[in-house]
């Protein structure tokens, strides 16, 4: 045995003893582009509570890596985790109880559903966790993985699926050319992202149940919705530069206390859309439980303050379902620039209800070139 191989032997045991620091090329990873999943997983499963796993610098080709609790994920400068073509090599997402009431658009193309085992793939996968941290300057790249038993025929693996899981921080990596979403939770319970730069795939950070959630100062351009889903309480998202070939910023299920502030939102998209191949932005932020199927619930203050949004459709929009009731709408300080179309202060979309209690200040359209 080498000397480089007895001290990574070492350090290995000797690390995670004291709660210090486990390499993956300790396990085997050399980070030569080949496929290495066994020592990824390897070197998590060796880490103890309150341990740091480093994927150093170099290219990781690797199917799902499982993460766990009390652990920090650190993904280095120059390192690269790269999703593997072949779909055996993902893991799936197991609900630990019935989460359906996140599903949508069951029996369509673009069925969404917690059960299924094709849409919950993922690359980095993290569940019924805490206490989980995912760091550093490195990147994950989904690279496009296609899946014809996903949606629409064609969507892969998530980049990073996190689901059941409380105290999880995701800051400085980058995330880019997802299967998916970039990064799709479900029922997070405070949780922190931020300092993202998150590229191509479809959804950036869609979150389906969310309880004090943080999404500040990242960069999101993607060829979907840039941030996405619904039934949050407390939810934050400030400080970000949004693009999208799609929305901005979209509610599909009702929520509770979401603040939007500080954001720069505009179109056309730098990427075109996964699914149509169009860059066109269509709204800045949208706001429409139940839109995408039943998900009854009230949705209460909602604060949109110092936003700026550029070259898209409409800046904002709104509609609701039969069994939702909206009210509570607060904006501050919305600029909006090169508008296609703006008639009314805010666009609704139609139907029966109306969104009660809306206050607006400073709301301002330029359309001028």
């Amino acid at each position: 045995m080498s000397r480089i191989l007895l001290l990574c032997a070492f350090l290995a045991v000797c690390v995670s003893l004291s709660g210090r620091t486990v390499s993956v090329r300790c396990f085997g990873a050399k980070g030569d582009g080949k496929v290495c999943t066994k020592s990824l997983n390897d070197a998590i499963k060796s880490a103890r509570d309150n341990d740091t796993v480093l994927i150093p610098e170099g290219r990781y080709v690797t199917g799902t890596v499982r993460l766990k609790s009390h652990i920090t994920l650190l993904i280095d400068k120059g390192a690269e985790l790269l999703g593997v073509q072949e779909l055996d090599a993902y893991d799936h997402y197991r609900p630990s109880k019935d989460m359906t009431k996140y599903d949508t658009g069951n029996g369509t193309k673009n069925a969404n559903l917690t059960s299924d085992a094709e849409w919950t793939k993922a690359l980095v996968l993290c569940q019924q966790a805490e206490d989980v941290i995912i760091c550093g300057s490195g990147i994950i790249d989904g690279q496009h993985v296609v899946n014809p038993n996903g949606e629409e025929s064609m969507r892969g693996p998530h980049a990073l699926l996190l689901a059941e899981c409380r105290n999880v921080r995701v800051t400085g990596v980058s995330i880019s050319c997802a299967g998916n979403y970039a990064i799709l939770g479900y029922e997070l319970t405070d949780a922190l992202f931020s300092n993202l730069s998150i590229t191509q795939g479809w959804d950036g950070i869609h979150i389906r149940g969310g309880v004090d959630i943080a999404i500040r100062d990242c960069e999101i351009t993607t060829g979907d919705d840039a941030i996405a889903g619904g039934y949050w309480e407390n939810m934050r998202i400030t400080g970000c530069r949004i693009n999208s070939s799609c929305n901005g910023i979209r509610m599909i299920e009702p929520s509770r206390n979401l603040f939007v502030g500080s954001c720069h939102i505009y179109g056309p998209g730098r990427y075109a859309h996964r699914t149509n191949d169009s860059r066109s932005s269509i709204y800045g932020i949208t706001l429409e439980p139940g839109a995408w199927g039943n998900a009854p619930g009230d949705t209460e203050n909602v604060r949109i303050a110092n936003v700026t949004i550029d070259n898209v459709l409409s800046p904002l929009t709104y509609s609701m379902g039969e069994n939702n009731s909206c009210s509570g709408l607060y904006i501050e300080n919305l600029t909006a620039t090169h508008i296609t179309y703006n008639t009314l202060p805010l666009n609704w979309q139609g139907g029966d209800k109306m969104w009660n209690d809306i206050v607006i200040e400073n709301y301002i359209i330029r359309n001028g070139y």
